[in-house]
C-alpha cells in the first residue's frame, strides 16, 4: 500500500473518530476508530512516516471536531488543527519506535499508555495546553463507562478506550492464524468494556441546596451600541431572576459575560444586580468583567449576597490564549485578525472557594472547566459543589456547546460532585455526580431552570490524589521508548 493511500485512510479514520463526540455522540466509534490508525502505523518503518500518518489522522479528527473555530476565522481553525494534530503525529512517531516490537505487552498495554501520555502533554503545552478532543469526552453519556474517572480521572477512561482499540487491532493482526489466538485479544477487548461496571457509582450527597440557573441569552442582530447590547444582556438576566419566587431557592447562578459592564464603574448596572438579589432574597454568583485600565481587565465570578452586596470574588486563573489575552502582543499586534483581542485579561495567582449555605462552592469560568487537573485542585481545597460559568454564544448552533457540557459531565464524575453548568445562550444544565444531566436548556433561549443539588459528603480518589495515571503513563512511555531505542542500537551493533 502506498504512503498516499495510507495517509488517506488515516484521514478518514480520524474523521470517523470525531463522530464519537458531541454533536453526533456515537460513543461506540471511540472503541474502534483508532484501530485503523494502529494497523496503518504497523505498515511503516520510518519514524517520519509514523509522524505523518499520526498527524493526518489528527487533521481528520480535529479538523471536524473543531470546525466551529472557523467562525472567528479559517486561519485560526487551520493553525489550531495543525498544532493539535502534531501531537497525534508525535504519537505515531513514538508508536513506530515502540509499537512494532513482537512483545504482546508492548503492542497493547504500551499503546494506551502512550496515548494518555501524549494527551496529558497536549493538555499542558504550549501556553497552558488545550484539552478539547480528549478521548474521555466521547464517552460522556455512557454512565457505566465513565465510572472509572472517579479513580483515575478522565485519563483512566481514555486508557480503557484505547486499550479496547489496541486489543481489537491485535485480534485483526492474528486473523490469518488459528481461532484461539484471535479469541485471546478479542476476549481482552470485551473484558475492558465490562470492567467499568465493577466500579462503584459516586454518591449523590445528603446536604441539599436549591439552585437556579439563569440563561439570559444574547440578542441577535442587535442594532444599538456595544454598551446598549451589554445592558440588554444584564437586564435580561435581571428580569428572569426577578420572576423566581422569593425564598424558593438558595443560590442563583448567572453565566460568564452576563455582566459585561463593570458594576464598580456603572451605577445602573450595580443597581440591577443589587435589585435582582434583593427581590428574590437569595445570593447570586455573577459572571462579569472588571476593568483594570484601558488595556487590561479581569474575568470574574462575583458572589453577591441576598442583600445585594458583593461579598467575595473569584478571578479566573487559566486564561484563553488568543481569546482573553494575546501572547507576545508586541510581536503579533500587527496581524489584522488579532484586532479582535484589543485588551488582555489578567490571571489571578490563586483560586477562591466561596462559602455558601454552610459548605463550599468552587467556581470555574469557561475554559478552566476543560482541565480536569485544575478542577480537581479546587475540590482538594474544599469545594463540594462546582459551578461552571461559560459563554459559548459565539459558536452558535455548532458542536461547541454540547462539547463543553460534556466536559462538565466528566468533571462531575471525576470529583463526585454536582455541577451547575451555566452558559449565557445555552446549553446550560444540572449534572449529577454520576454524570447524568438532570435538566438542561435549549440553545438560543432565555430560560430559568431550578434543581435540588447536594453538597458532596466526600470527594473521589482522583480529586484527592490527582494525576497519578498520566504521570505513570509518561514514565512508562519514556521507559518503553528507551528500551526500544537501546534494542535497535544493539541490533545494529550485532549486524
Amino acid at each position: 500500500m502506498s504512503l498516499r493511500r495510507r495517509t488517506l485512510l488515516a484521514l478518514l479514520a480520524g474523521l470517523l473518530l470525531s463522530f464519537a463526540f458531541p454533536k453526533f455522540d456515537l460513543a461506540f466509534l471511540g472503541w474502534v476508530a483508532i484501530v485503523p490508525l494502529l494497523l496503518l502505523l504497523d505498515t511503516v518503518e520510518r519514524k517520519r512516516d509514523g509522524f505523518l500518518i499520526g498527524m493526518v489522522f489528527g487533521i481528520g479528527f480535529f479538523g471536524a471536531l473543531l470546525i466551529w473555530i472557523s467562525i472567528v476565522g479559517w486561519i485560526a481553525w487551520v493553525l489550531l488543527v495543525l498544532l493539535e494534530a502534531a501531537f497525534l503525529g508525535l504519537f505515531g512517531l513514538l508508536y513506530v519506535v515502540i509499537g512494532r516490537r513482537p512483545s504482546f505487552v508492548l503492542r497493547t498495554i504500551a499503546v494506551p499508555s502512550l496515548w494518555v501520555a501524549v494527551e496529558y502533554f497536549r493538555g499542558n503545552v504550549p501556553l497552558g495546553g488545550f484539552t478539547w478532543g480528549q478521548l474521555v469526552q466521547s464517552q460522556h453519556n455512557l454512565t457505566y463507562m465513565m465510572k472509572p474517572a472517579a479513580l483515575g480521572g478522565g485519563w483512566l477512561v481514555t486508557f480503557i478506550v484505547v486499550a479496547i482499540n489496541a486489543f481489537g487491532a491485535e485480534a485483526i493482526r492474528r486473523r490469518a492464524e488459528d481461532v484461539p489466538r484471535i479469541l485471546f485479544p478479542a476476549g481482552l477487548a470485551i473484558m475492558a468494556m465490562v470492567i467499568p461496571f465493577a466500579v462503584p457509582a459516586n454518591g449523590s450527597g445528603t446536604e441539599a441546596i436549591r439552585v437556579a440557573i439563569v440563561q439570559g441569552n444574547v440578542p441577535l442582530n442587535f442594532a444599538g451600541s456595544l454598551y446598549e447590547k451589554e445592558l440588554e444582556i444584564i437586564r435580561s438576566h435581571t428580569e428572569l431572576t426577578q420572576e423566581i419566587e422569593r425564598g424558593s431557592v438558595d443560590l442563583i447562578v448567572w453565566p460568564e459575560s452576563s455582566v459585561g459592564i463593570d458594576p464598580n464603574e456603572d451605577v445602573t448596572v450595580a443597581g440591577l444586580i443589587t435589585g435582582a438579589a434583593q427581590t428574590v432574597g437569595a445570593p447570586l454568583i455573577v459572571g462579569g468583567n472588571l476593568d483594570v485600565d484601558d488595556d487590561h481587565y479581569k474575568v470574574m465570578a462575583l458572589l453577591v449576597s441576598a442583600d445585594g452586596e458583593v461579598v467575595d470574588a473569584y478571578q479566573k486563573t487559566h486564561l484563553v490564549p488568543f481569546g482573553e489575552f494575546l501572547p507576545a502582543r508586541a510581536a503579533l499586534d500587527w496581524i489584522p485578525i488579532l484586532d479582535q483581542i484589543p485588551r488582555d485579561a489578567i490571571p489571578a495567582d490563586h483560586p477562591v472557594i466561596f462559602d455558601l449555605a454552610g459548605s463550599k462552592v468552587a467556581t470555574v469560568i469557561s475554559f478552566e472547566g476543560d482541565f480536569g487537573s485544575l478542577v480537581r485542585g479546587r475540590m482538594a481545597m474544599g469545594g463540594r459543589l462546582l459551578v461552571v460559568a461559560t459563554n459559548t454564544s459565539t459558536w452558535g448552533d455548532t458542536g461547541a456547546s454540547p462539547q463543553h457540557l460534556a466536559f462538565s459531565q466528566v468533571r462531575a464524575i471525576e470529583n463526585g460532585v454536582w455541577v451547575a453548568h451555566d452558559a449565557i445562550s445555552g446549553i446550560s444544565g444540572f449534572i449529577a455526580p454520576n454524570g447524568d444531566v438532570m435538566k438542561q436548556t435549549e440553545l438560543r433561549t432565555a430560560d430559568v431552570i431550578i434543581q435540588d443539588m447536594y453538597f458532596a459528603d466526600d470527594i473521589t480518589l482522583y480529586a484527592r490524589v490527582g494525576d497519578w495515571l498520566p504521570l505513570l503513563c509518561l514514565l512508562g512511555s519514556a521507559v518503553a521508548v528507551a528500551i526500544s531505542v537501546r534494542r535497535r542500537r544493539a541490533d545494529r551493533v550485532r549486524r
